[in-house]
């Protein structure tokens, strides 16, 4: 049932004079003035046709009359479905600052049922603060939905100055928020992350402190891009030089770091190249002072290049082939459709370190992170912490942008994928010796039948440094992070120019039914065992999702059209390295299914002292007598 608010009922605060915090705890600020190609993230405008635009003024906007702004949107709607699931924040009110006459208008929208008002009012010739004390929110988490504000100007000159959504029953438990960045020769990238939390003073006051971990070049501190950041920021930032360990390296040294510093009780990591929303620190920090104490706080990853596309909200892991699952892929989310899409939290294995939080006290009941360099590492970890009851929530409004995954094809990160996938499959979902190896093989053949023989060689090397057992992840990262760059003479990679002409592949039919599909495998096999390729064979041009083996088996030389790259990569049949990549991966998957169960236990049994502190501090070189 929706109530209605007069304006008798709405509270009305005094502007003169300072008085006292209210009660409970803000769990969203609206956010106003945010750049134009963005804007259907945080508000949309509708009203006569041919009348005045809204205008952005001194972070305020100025409504012309007539004009209603929505702010149902992915940053200013709060979503009570993600907030209940994890924290119970209780009832709600609004709290607005505005002048001129304006009509109000609060809303829940639940995508079965649809849009219900919960209070409305109109307020005239206002200046200054008011509040909306809204009706207790539904009992059960299935009629909880997002609950948003309409605002509409009744006559020139109404503005609204700011507004945010609070949680009056709320008894907030203090938050010492340490963020954590690992930054490797991304000097303005960091800065320019940095300067927009310096910008906003409230997503400042969020965070206790700023360690960033630097594994780059040296002497970060002293860069012009950072000596340029503001002194409020400087006094929360620590700054630590030590070598490349990798991704998971930087980030364990910050959370060694957030462990000893006086007051901390949550750790949040993030990338050093995202473009962050501010406010998704304060609303992270609102989030853990109520939330239950066994729940981490995963941040939504924004495509980059598609800014109004969540790219991925979490992850699963399938069991059956180790496919990483991502949660609400690629969903258009400035539209209602997409918004509805995220009402309902969906459980998840693990969430990315784009941005990724928990409380510290967590590290002691599950462990620190494995040292797997990179790629994998916020796979085994947050499966480790989801098998330790330590669940991760995911809060629409609390993200970053990032590079999405798909400009990032192949090289180097193709070992780490494979052995660090392999590391937490026996830790986690250890299955046969036999289905190891077929699963190392089918992995193999995808590559070796569409002429990656670089990226097949990287993936022996992963499997085989699995068998080497723990021991491989204690040598020094950086010697065989070199080593792999030294594969690549082995197979050089082979580029053309995006203008370069090749015609496009005409694939046909996709096999059917497992006998046509292992007939075509057969032919594939033959021809890449048996025919010499061509000295100088015809190129084709292949969508990148079209680069599957059982569309390329006619042809001899493809072109991969990524659609963003200014030199494609090319990839060319060869008979004698099909071979001999084809002989070392049944070799190594005969090893496999022999040793799957030795080497499965060894990985087990090294589990609890590779994640421990004692064992990172003399891994990372840190003075022992820190812990």
């Amino acid at each position: 049932m929706s109530g209605v608010i007069t304006p008798a009922e709405a509270r009305a605060e005094p502007r003169p004079g300072r008085p006292a915090a209210p009660p409970g705890l803000v769990l969203q600020r609206l956010l106003l003035d945010r750049p134009a190609p963005l804007r259907d993230l945080y508000w949309q405008a509708s009203g006569r046709r041919g009348a005045a635009p809204v205008t952005v003024e001194a972070g305020a906007l100025r409504l012309p009359a007539g004009t209603t702004l929505s702010f149902d949107t992915y940053f200013n709607a709060l979503f009570e479905g993600a907030w209940q699931a994890a924290a119970q924040p209780g009832r709600l009110s609004l709290e607005l600052d505005a002048s001129g006459s304006l009509a109000l208008r609060v809303a829940r929208r639940v995508p079965e049922v649809g849009t219900v008002t919960l209070a409305e009012c109109c307020l005239e010739a206002m200046d200054g603060p008011v509040t909306l004390d809204l009706p207790p929110p539904p009992a059960h988490p299935r009629a909880a939905g997002r609950v948003f504000l309409e605002v509409t100007a009744l006559a020139p000159g109404a503005t609204l100055r700011a507004a945010r959504w609070r949680c009056p029953d709320a008894v907030p438990a203090p938050v010492g928020l340490a963020l954590v960045f690992c930054t490797f020769n991304r000097e303005a990238d960091l800065a320019r992350v940095l300067a927009s939390i310096a910008a906003d003073a409230e997503a400042l006051a969020a965070v206790a402190r700023i360690f960033v971990v630097n594994q780059g070049r040296p002497g970060l501190a002293a860069h012009p891009a950072m000596a340029g950041l503001p002194a409020r920021l400087r006094q929360r930032l620590e700054v630590i030089e030590q070598g490349n360990f990798g991704g998971v390296g930087g980030f364990t040294r910050g959370m060694l770091a957030a462990r000893e510093m006086p007051g901390a009780t949550h750790v949040l990591l993030m990338d050093d190249d995202v473009v962050l929303e501010p406010e998704s620190l304060r609303r992270a920090a609102a989030f853990f002072a109520i939330a239950r104490p066994d729940t981490a706080l995963g941040g939504h990853m924004l495509d980059l290049l598609q800014p109004t596309r969540l790219y991925e909200a979490g992850a699963r892991i399938n069991p059956g082939n180790w496919a990483l699952e991502p949660l609400r892929f690629h969903l258009a989310i400035a539209r209602r459709g997409g918004l509805d899409a995220l009402h309902q939290p969906e459980p998840m294995h693990y969430n990315g370190w784009w941005m990724f939080g928990l409380p510290l006290a967590m590290l002691d009941r599950a462990g620190l992170p494995l040292p797997c360099f990179i790629r994998g590492d916020d796979v085994e970890f947050g499966r480790r912490l989801h098998d330790a009851g330590i669940h991760t929530a995911s809060l629409p409004g609390i993200a970053v942008w990032h590079e999405p995954f798909y400009m990032r094809l192949g090289g180097w990160q193709l070992y780490y994928e494979t052995r660090n996938m392999l590391i937490a499959a026996a830790l986690h979902f250890p299955r046969s010796g036999r289905g190891l190896a077929v699963l190392l093989l089918k992995r193999l053949l995808g590559q070796l039948l569409t002429y990656r023989y670089y990226s097949a060689a990287l993936i022996l090397r992963g499997a085989e440094d699995y068998l080497r057992g723990p021991a491989v992840l204690e040598e020094a990262p950086w010697a065989l992070h070199a080593s792999l760059e030294r594969e690549k003479e082995r197979f050089p990679p082979v580029t053309v120019a995006a203008e370069q002409v090749a015609p496009p592949l005409r694939p046909g039919p996709d096999p059917r039914g497992r006998a046509r599909y292992f007939a075509r495998l057969a032919r594939a096999m033959l021809r890449n065992t048996l025919r010499p390729a061509p000295a100088a064979p015809a190129a084709v041009r292949v969508p990148i999702g079209d680069l599957v083996w059982f569309r390329l088996m006619r042809h001899d030389l493809v072109v991969a059209d990524t659609g963003w790259e200014t030199r494609l990569p090319a990839f060319r049949r060869d008979r004698a390295a099909f071979r001999s990549l084809l002989a070392e991966g049944l070799r190594l998957a005969l090893r496999l299914a022999r040793e799957a169960a030795p080497v499965g236990a060894a990985w087990q049994a090294a589990r609890p002292r590779l994640t421990s502190p004692a064992f990172w501090r003399s891994y990372l070189g840190i003075d022992p007598a820190g812990d």
